[in-house]
């Protein structure tokens, strides 16, 4: 008798332990690390805002870029506002429209940039013909703005050497 109730007692236990619930957040969470965010008064922003540069890509060499105020070139790079931009494509052989962000620092003579900074951050699926534009942008792109000569000039910046932790 005293076998059956064990075993009873034993059956019963392991039945009540598999309908245990469990606690979901056993796992902390760890926070996510902010994006530095650049202070406005370090920014071109507000100056190109609302301003229209003229390039043709015919001319676009592979890590340069010139644009000015000469409107008889084909293709535009629109600085929608303070941060969203536009840029038209408009070669007999490629119709494209490129979109996305933009947070270009001022040029205070320093050498230093933050740590993986991009000025240009494309949010549209790029077309085949302005895929190496779109590359070219959303790199690591150094912005020299001109404001008495109305160009700007951007080149192929560096990327920093990517950090890497032993066993990981």
């Amino acid at each position: 008798m005293k076998k059956i109730i064990f075993i009873f007692l034993c059956f019963s236990q392991t039945v009540f332990a598999q309908h245990k619930k469990k606690n979901v957040n056993e796992i902390p969470v760890k926070p996510q690390i902010e994006k530095y965010k650049t202070p406005d008064d370090r920014l071109l922003n507000s100056t190109l805002k609302g301003s229209k540069w003229y390039f043709d890509m015919k001319n676009y060499k592979e890590g340069k870029l010139y644009l000015n105020k000469d409107n008889t070139k084909p293709d535009v790079l629109n600085f929608v506002d303070n941060k969203k931009f536009q840029i038209n494509i408009n070669q007999k052989n490629c119709k494209s429209l490129i979109k996305g962000t933009y947070e270009i620092l001022k040029d205070d003579g320093s050498t230093t940039m933050p740590m993986g900074y991009h000025p240009f951050e494309i949010t549209s699926l790029a077309q085949k013909c302005a895929k190496n534009l779109s590359e070219f942008l959303s790199g690591a792109v150094d912005v020299y703005f001109d404001e008495k000569a109305q160009v700007i000039e951007m080149k192929v910046g560096e990327n920093p050497p990517s950090i890497t932790v032993p066993g990981y």
